[in-house]
């Protein structure tokens, strides 16, 4: 029983790491402003939606803080042709309450694991140390080598047609075809075109990837270290 929890133990902490990595990042991009002038600016959100730019990322601020308060429904309004307009439709409205309930379940994992991964490396390798360092530098490896696959298999699928995949994705994680709009009148899909999601997708999975690398490179560079010390201790002379 108890070596049946040691391993469940051990595999949450491995599965962890691509959920913390993943969810990390995803949490940084929906609150960077910077993600969303990009938007604005790169894909022609000002002609899209005939709503002037000042008003577009004063409409961004407002929606990156409903995200993160306790609102329940999305209310910003905009000027658009000289008079005050609800930027976005009861539609939209209802789409996006099912995103930022979305986003709260990102935000949920990424604490979740975060604190996981904290929690293991304290209570399981330092405190208790039924795991030494080495076990735990396989455990990341194993981690990170599993988040580059997780990223290499989704970069495939979306190489292959990411909007297929977009909608096989949004068919799975909403209940309803809210987030189904029209380019032409609806004032959400303007903002944020499929071409941005596809970029910011692939930026996500670039970040988690070189940050997943980055610590299987450390995590190999301490077992190679380790694994030269061992050897070269049981290679020295015994003297009685």
């Amino acid at each position: 029983m108890v070596g049946a929890f040691r391993l469940l133990a051990a595999v949450v902490f491995v599965l962890s790491i691509p959920a913390a990595l993943l969810t990390t990042n995803v949490r940084f991009i929906i609150d960077e402003q910077r993600v969303y002038r990009y938007a604005i600016d790169e894909f022609g959100g000002v002609q899209a939606t005939r709503i002037s730019r000042a008003e577009l990322l004063r409409a961004s601020a407002e929606l990156r803080a409903y995200f993160k308060n306790s609102q329940d429904v999305v209310a910003i309004r905009v000027e658009q042709g000289g008079r005050e307009v609800s930027l976005f439709n009861p539609r939209e409205t209802a789409h996006l309450k099912d995103v930022k309930d979305r986003f709260h379940l990102v935000n949920r994992i990424q604490e979740f694991s975060v604190l996981y991964l904290l929690v293991y490396v304290a209570a399981v390798v330092l405190w208790a140390r039924e795991v030494t360092l080495r076990g735990l530098a396989l455990r990341v490896v194993a981690g990170c080598v599993l988040t580059m696959a997780l990223i290499g298999g989704s970069a495939a699928v979306a190489l292959a047609g990411f909007d297929s995949a977009w909608a096989d994705f949004h068919e799975l994680i909403f209940s309803n075809d809210f987030w189904r709009l029209n380019p032409a009148t609806d004032h959400l899909i303007q903002m944020f075109p499929p071409d941005f999601w596809e970029s910011i997708v692939f930026f996500i999975g670039l970040l988690a990837a070189a940050e997943a690398a980055l610590i299987l490179i450390a995590a190999g560079i301490y077992l190679g270290v380790t694994s030269r010390e061992a050897s070269a201790q049981r290679l020295q002379p015994y003297y009685a």
